[in-house]
Protein backbone atom coordinates (compact mmCIF):
# COMPACT_ATOMS: atom_id res chain seq x y z
CA UNK A 1 0.00 0.00 0.00
CA UNK A 2 1.44 3.46 -1.19
CA UNK A 3 1.82 6.67 1.46
CA UNK A 4 2.43 9.81 -0.36
CA UNK A 5 4.68 12.16 2.46
CA UNK A 6 4.65 15.56 1.98
CA UNK A 7 8.30 15.90 3.96
CA UNK A 8 9.91 19.48 4.26
CA UNK A 9 6.98 21.52 5.27
CA UNK A 10 5.88 24.79 3.17
CA UNK A 11 7.85 28.19 3.41
CA UNK A 12 5.61 30.87 4.78
CA UNK A 13 6.42 34.00 3.37
CA UNK A 14 5.82 37.55 3.85
CA UNK A 15 4.76 38.92 1.10
CA UNK A 16 2.57 37.14 -1.89
CA UNK A 17 5.48 38.99 -4.13
CA UNK A 18 8.23 36.61 -3.28
CA UNK A 19 10.41 35.45 -6.36
CA UNK A 20 10.46 32.06 -8.00
CA UNK A 21 13.48 30.07 -7.42
CA UNK A 22 14.38 27.28 -10.23
CA UNK A 23 13.61 26.79 -13.88
CA UNK A 24 10.37 24.37 -14.54
CA UNK A 25 9.04 22.79 -17.42
CA UNK A 26 5.51 24.43 -17.03
CA UNK A 27 3.93 26.79 -19.79
CA UNK A 28 2.79 29.46 -17.74
CA UNK A 29 0.35 30.00 -20.97
CA UNK A 30 -1.78 26.97 -20.39
CA UNK A 31 -2.21 27.29 -16.47
CA UNK A 32 -5.73 28.76 -15.26
CA UNK A 33 -7.15 29.41 -12.31
CA UNK A 34 -10.62 28.89 -11.06
CA UNK A 35 -12.02 31.30 -7.84
CA UNK A 36 -14.32 31.07 -5.68
CA UNK A 37 -14.23 34.30 -3.85
CA UNK A 38 -15.95 37.40 -2.38
CA UNK A 39 -15.97 41.09 -2.86
CA UNK A 40 -15.54 42.22 0.87
CA UNK A 41 -12.91 39.74 0.93
CA UNK A 42 -9.35 41.95 0.68
CA UNK A 43 -7.55 38.55 -0.04
CA UNK A 44 -9.90 37.75 -3.25
CA UNK A 45 -9.48 40.93 -4.48
CA UNK A 46 -5.36 40.47 -4.01
CA UNK A 47 -5.85 37.27 -5.58
CA UNK A 48 -7.98 38.67 -8.67
CA UNK A 49 -5.19 41.53 -9.27
CA UNK A 50 -1.90 39.37 -9.14
CA UNK A 51 -3.35 36.48 -10.99
CA UNK A 52 -3.99 37.98 -14.33
CA UNK A 53 -0.68 40.23 -13.61
CA UNK A 54 1.51 36.94 -13.77
CA UNK A 55 -0.41 34.52 -16.06
CA UNK A 56 -2.71 37.46 -18.04
CA UNK A 57 -5.76 38.54 -18.25
CA UNK A 58 -7.54 35.63 -19.23
CA UNK A 59 -6.14 33.12 -16.87
CA UNK A 60 -8.64 33.72 -14.05
CA UNK A 61 -12.46 32.24 -13.68
CA UNK A 62 -13.78 34.16 -11.22
CA UNK A 63 -17.42 32.98 -9.35
CA UNK A 64 -18.95 35.62 -7.03
CA UNK A 65 -20.48 34.15 -3.68
CA UNK A 66 -21.85 37.55 -2.88
CA UNK A 67 -25.33 37.64 -3.30
CA UNK A 68 -25.06 34.43 -5.82
CA UNK A 69 -27.30 31.83 -5.01
CA UNK A 70 -25.54 29.26 -7.71
CA UNK A 71 -22.46 29.82 -6.87
CA UNK A 72 -23.23 29.54 -2.57
CA UNK A 73 -24.43 26.08 -3.66
CA UNK A 74 -21.38 25.03 -6.01
CA UNK A 75 -19.11 26.38 -2.61
CA UNK A 76 -20.88 24.64 -0.25
CA UNK A 77 -20.55 21.33 -2.80
CA UNK A 78 -16.92 21.47 -3.07
CA UNK A 79 -16.46 21.66 0.86
CA UNK A 80 -17.98 18.10 1.11
CA UNK A 81 -14.12 17.14 -0.84
CA UNK A 82 -11.99 19.62 0.01
CA UNK A 83 -12.93 20.85 3.97
CA UNK A 84 -12.41 24.27 1.89
CA UNK A 85 -14.74 26.72 3.97
CA UNK A 86 -13.32 30.15 3.31
CA UNK A 87 -12.42 31.98 0.70
CA UNK A 88 -10.73 32.45 -1.73
CA UNK A 89 -11.04 28.86 -2.53
CA UNK A 90 -8.73 28.28 -6.29
CA UNK A 91 -8.60 25.42 -8.39
CA UNK A 92 -5.39 25.07 -10.41
CA UNK A 93 -5.53 23.70 -13.85
CA UNK A 94 -2.62 23.08 -16.46
CA UNK A 95 -3.35 22.12 -20.25
CA UNK A 96 -6.79 21.25 -19.07
CA UNK A 97 -6.32 18.86 -15.82
CA UNK A 98 -6.60 19.89 -12.41
CA UNK A 99 -3.30 19.68 -10.08
CA UNK A 100 -4.27 21.94 -6.63
CA UNK A 101 -7.05 23.35 -5.02
CA UNK A 102 -6.04 25.86 -2.28
CA UNK A 103 -7.52 28.26 0.00
CA UNK A 104 -5.81 31.22 1.21
CA UNK A 105 -3.92 34.16 -0.50
CA UNK A 106 -0.43 32.06 -1.87
CA UNK A 107 2.40 33.07 -4.09
CA UNK A 108 1.10 32.42 -8.02
CA UNK A 109 4.52 33.30 -8.90
CA UNK A 110 5.47 29.62 -7.70
CA UNK A 111 2.28 27.85 -9.06
CA UNK A 112 4.45 26.22 -11.80
CA UNK A 113 6.87 24.45 -9.13
CA UNK A 114 3.33 23.01 -7.36
CA UNK A 115 1.91 21.91 -10.73
CA UNK A 116 5.77 20.01 -11.58
CA UNK A 117 5.32 18.03 -7.62
CA UNK A 118 1.67 17.17 -8.52
CA UNK A 119 2.71 15.81 -11.72
CA UNK A 120 5.28 13.97 -9.93
CA UNK A 121 3.12 12.33 -7.21
CA UNK A 122 0.41 11.61 -9.83
CA UNK A 123 -2.04 13.80 -8.05
CA UNK A 124 -3.98 16.57 -7.45
CA UNK A 125 -2.49 18.60 -3.99
CA UNK A 126 -5.21 20.02 -1.76
CA UNK A 127 -4.29 23.06 1.16
CA UNK A 128 -7.52 23.45 3.55
CA UNK A 129 -4.82 25.04 6.09
CA UNK A 130 -2.80 21.11 5.86
CA UNK A 131 -1.81 19.63 2.85
CA UNK A 132 -3.03 16.83 1.59
CA UNK A 133 -3.01 14.58 -1.47
CA UNK A 134 -5.73 13.46 -3.78
CA UNK A 135 -3.86 9.93 -5.77
CA UNK A 136 -5.25 9.27 -9.19
CA UNK A 137 -4.53 5.79 -8.82
CA UNK A 138 -6.81 5.52 -5.69
CA UNK A 139 -10.52 4.83 -7.11
CA UNK A 140 -12.31 6.91 -4.69
CA UNK A 141 -9.67 9.85 -5.00
CA UNK A 142 -10.54 9.76 -8.24
CA UNK A 143 -14.38 10.72 -7.33
CA UNK A 144 -13.28 13.70 -5.55
CA UNK A 145 -10.82 14.76 -8.42
CA UNK A 146 -13.69 14.29 -10.99
CA UNK A 147 -16.60 16.17 -8.65
CA UNK A 148 -13.88 18.95 -7.58
CA UNK A 149 -12.88 19.47 -11.42
CA UNK A 150 -16.73 19.74 -11.86
CA UNK A 151 -17.28 22.26 -9.76
CA UNK A 152 -14.60 24.35 -10.44
CA UNK A 153 -13.87 24.31 -14.12
CA UNK A 154 -17.30 23.11 -15.24
CA UNK A 155 -19.16 25.30 -12.86
CA UNK A 156 -22.07 22.92 -11.84
CA UNK A 157 -22.87 20.16 -9.45
CA UNK A 158 -21.31 17.29 -9.77
CA UNK A 159 -23.04 13.43 -9.61
CA UNK A 160 -23.95 12.29 -5.80
CA UNK A 161 -20.96 9.85 -4.88
CA UNK A 162 -21.82 6.40 -4.73
CA UNK A 163 -19.16 4.43 -2.88
CA UNK A 164 -17.93 4.57 1.05
CA UNK A 165 -14.39 5.61 1.72
CA UNK A 166 -12.19 3.65 3.91
CA UNK A 167 -10.49 5.54 6.94
CA UNK A 168 -6.78 4.71 8.54
CA UNK A 169 -4.55 6.92 10.20
CA UNK A 170 -3.23 8.71 6.70
CA UNK A 171 -6.78 9.41 5.97
CA UNK A 172 -8.90 13.19 5.89
CA UNK A 173 -12.70 12.37 6.21
CA UNK A 174 -15.22 15.08 7.27
CA UNK A 175 -17.82 13.91 9.83
CA UNK A 176 -19.91 16.89 9.38
CA UNK A 177 -20.70 16.09 5.79
CA UNK A 178 -23.93 14.65 4.05
CA UNK A 179 -21.45 13.04 1.79
CA UNK A 180 -19.11 10.17 2.05
CA UNK A 181 -15.21 11.68 1.53
CA UNK A 182 -12.67 10.35 -0.32
CA UNK A 183 -9.88 8.72 1.03
CA UNK A 184 -7.15 11.54 1.16
CA UNK A 185 -3.55 9.92 1.92
CA UNK A 186 -0.77 11.99 3.35
CA UNK A 187 0.94 13.04 6.20
CA UNK A 188 -0.71 16.80 7.31
CA UNK A 189 2.35 19.51 7.42
CA UNK A 190 2.65 21.55 10.10
CA UNK A 191 1.42 25.21 8.86
CA UNK A 192 1.15 28.94 9.75
CA UNK A 193 -1.74 31.18 9.03
CA UNK A 194 -4.06 33.83 10.87
CA UNK A 195 -8.14 34.18 9.57
CA UNK A 196 -10.90 36.55 10.44
CA UNK A 197 -14.83 36.46 10.34
CA UNK A 198 -17.05 38.71 9.62
CA UNK A 199 -20.70 38.95 8.06
CA UNK A 200 -21.38 40.63 4.57
CA UNK A 201 -24.40 40.97 2.82
CA UNK A 202 -25.65 37.97 0.95
CA UNK A 203 -22.68 35.88 3.20
CA UNK A 204 -23.28 32.26 3.91
CA UNK A 205 -23.49 32.39 8.10
CA UNK A 206 -20.17 31.63 9.49
CA UNK A 207 -18.36 32.47 6.25
CA UNK A 208 -14.35 33.15 6.30
CA UNK A 209 -13.23 35.71 4.43
CA UNK A 210 -9.46 34.24 4.23
CA UNK A 211 -7.41 32.41 5.72
CA UNK A 212 -4.88 35.19 5.20
CA UNK A 213 -2.31 32.87 3.71
CA UNK A 214 0.99 33.78 2.27
CA UNK A 215 2.44 30.56 1.41
CA UNK A 216 5.92 30.35 -0.86
CA UNK A 217 4.99 27.47 -2.62
CA UNK A 218 8.50 26.93 -4.21
CA UNK A 219 9.87 24.43 -1.72
CA UNK A 220 7.46 21.82 -1.83
CA UNK A 221 9.03 18.53 -2.20
CA UNK A 222 7.20 15.22 -2.27
CA UNK A 223 8.33 11.95 -1.59
CA UNK A 224 7.46 8.48 -1.98
CA UNK A 225 7.33 6.07 0.24
CA UNK A 226 6.08 2.09 -0.11
CA UNK A 227 5.08 -0.24 2.06
CA UNK A 228 5.15 -3.96 1.17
Amino acid sequence: MKKIAILLGILIATSVLSPVFGATTIDPHKIHFYMYGMKTCPHCHRMREEIPKVYGNDSLTYYELVDNEENQKLFREQYQYTGIDGVPAIAITYNGTLYAVLEGEFNVSAVPQLIEEAMKSNGVLLFNGKWYIFPRNDTKAMEAINALYTIFVEHKMPESPTTTSTTSTQTHTSTTSPHTSPTITTTPMPTTSTSHTGTTSGQQNGKICGPALVVLLTALPLLWKRRR
